[in-house]
């Protein structure tokens, strides 16, 4: 019976197989077709630098050839690079625009490419503990970076007629139940965090739930958690689908079989000259509680 690490193996060496397969199969379309293909460099993050606040991002553009090479090498950049951090995961959005004739053999590629991501995601998982996953994979893999092996590639679905890239720094914003908060809040008493002081957790926890049952009946909460900003694109279809336009993450460039080439809206520099003026929030700024990005909430009348 084999290992865990010998199945992790087998399936990462299938994967890289799959991906050089595909590699291959764009290289030889590059060479007999004109491909669009575009791609936009972001710098990389150096160690010690990941959680800095972001207030600027350069973009690079990338055309043609360059592109075509840039996103075929994207596409398998697993393992940690030289002086980048560890904890900031690579991104390269972007978009390889193929004949409309390969979509059932890219289709059929890609597919099997994700179901071997999923399958080396569910190994990692059967190890165990966050640490026993660690050693699973840096024992078997040095240096790899699971995130970016679990990452599926994209191949749209539809032929396209716009491709417009954007930046996004939202917050997650989701209604809280203030009964079932209360209940979370009293299951986590007696399991206090590793090297916090049992006694410190409860009187921090029971501090929690006084604060909110004390709440007026009308003040509503709200979990409100800050995402790094990273870059999107708005895909807007040829055909008249429901809805006709959809947001994607674009953390990899996306791949498209289409002869009618989509307009482009190309990633700018981060921030963006002009932003979108949003209404003001009923979000109070103050947390109710901070650890669980838990604020009070004043519905409009």
């Amino acid at each position: 019976m084999f290992t865990l690490a010998a199945r992790l193996t087998q399936t990462f060496t299938e994967l890289e197989l799959a991906m050089a397969e595909l590699t291959q199969r764009v290289t030889e379309l590059a060479n007999s077709t004109d491909i669009l293909a575009g791609c936009f460099s972001l710098p990389a993050v150096a160690t010690g630098d990941e959680h800095d606040p972001v207030s600027h991002i350069s973009v690079s553009p990338l055309e043609g050839d360059e592109a075509i090479t840039a996103a075929l090498n994207g596409f398998r950049q697993w393992f940690i690079q030289p002086n980048c951090s560890a904890k900031a995961s690579f991104r390269l959005p972007g978009y390889l625009v193929l004949p409309a004739s390969t979509q059932p053999e890219l289709r059929a590629l890609i597919e099997r490419i994700n179901n071997l991501k999923s399958q080396f995601k569910a190994q990692v998982q059967e190890a165990g503990s966050r640490d026993q996953k660690f050693a699973l994979v840096h024992d078997t893999l040095p240096g790899l970076i699971t995130l970016q092996v679990y990452r599926h590639l994209v191949l749209l679905p539809h032929a396209v007629s716009r491709l417009g890239f954007t930046w996004a720094n939202k917050q997650i914003i989701q209604k809280i139940d203030k009964d079932a908060l209360v209940q979370q809040l009293t299951d986590a008493r007696l399991s206090p965090p590793p090297l916090t002081d049992p006694q410190t957790w409860l009187q921090c926890v029971d501090r929690e739930i006084y604060d909110v049952k004390r709440l007026p009946a009308n003040v509503e909460l709200r979990l409100r958690r800050p995402v790094k900003t990273h870059p999107m694109v708005n895909v807007r279809w040829q055909e008249e689908l429901t809805p006709r336009q959809q947001q994607v993450k674009a953390h990899l460039p996306l791949l498209l079989c289409q002869d009618e080439l989509p307009a482009i809206t190309p990633l700018g520099n981060y921030p963006p000259e002009k932003v979108r003026k949003r209404r003001a929030a009923a979000i109070t700024d103050e947390p109710l509680i901070p650890r669980l990005h838990i604020y009070p909430y004043q519905p409009r009348k």
